[in-house]
């Protein structure tokens, strides 16, 4: 069975990390959320508690397959702060690139991807207005775009979308 990781931090869009991760595991992908919240608590953008797996430094990158990050006000926040949580972020997303995994990224996620010039040569989308800070082919009118190992996607409207690129990419 595959398995993904799914990260998680305060501030995250409900329905793109949860229904995500609801839909990857009815099609029997097993998905384990992490944070970097001591008490694996995290709330999300709409005031959901939720627990999470684990704790980010307990986390073994070779288990996975693919790593899906949802968007939300965190992204934001932690892109201004720059802080060792982003570059803890930024180290597990260079694990997935530099071994080919997939990673998916939704609304303001991919940022983090552009911030690491990682979708220089690749087509994708984003939510409006944060195609500013990432250098690469934007797609502005689709709902969900794969390039290579990256999946992105507008918002939490297009979630399906998002999910049904996912799952084309990971069951290949």
């Amino acid at each position: 069975m595959k398995k993904g990781l799914l990260f998680l931090s305060n501030g995250f869009e409900d329905c793109e990390a949860l229904a995500t991760r609801a839909f990857l595991k009815k099609n029997y992908l097993d998905i384990i959320t992490f944070t970097s919240n001591t008490d694996l608590e995290v709330v999300s953008s709409q005031k959901l508690i939720v627990k999470s797996d684990l704790h980010i430094d307990e986390v073994q990158l070779s288990e996975y397959d693919f790593l899906i990050i949802p968007g939300g006000p965190y992204v934001k926040k932690m892109l201004e702060e720059n802080g060792e949580i982003l570059n803890k972020i930024f180290q597990i997303i260079k694990h997935f690139v530099e071994n080919k995994k997939i990673i998916g990224a939704i609304c303001a996620a991919p940022s983090f991807l552009g911030k690491l010039n990682l979708l220089e040569n690749h087509n994708f989308t984003c939510y409006p207005g944060y195609e500013k800070y990432i250098k690469g082919n934007h797609c502005p009118n689709e709902k969900a775009v794969t390039s290579d190992i990256f999946v992105t996607s507008r918002s939490s409207e297009t979630v399906l979308d998002f999910v049904k690129h996912l799952l084309n990419k990971i069951k290949k």
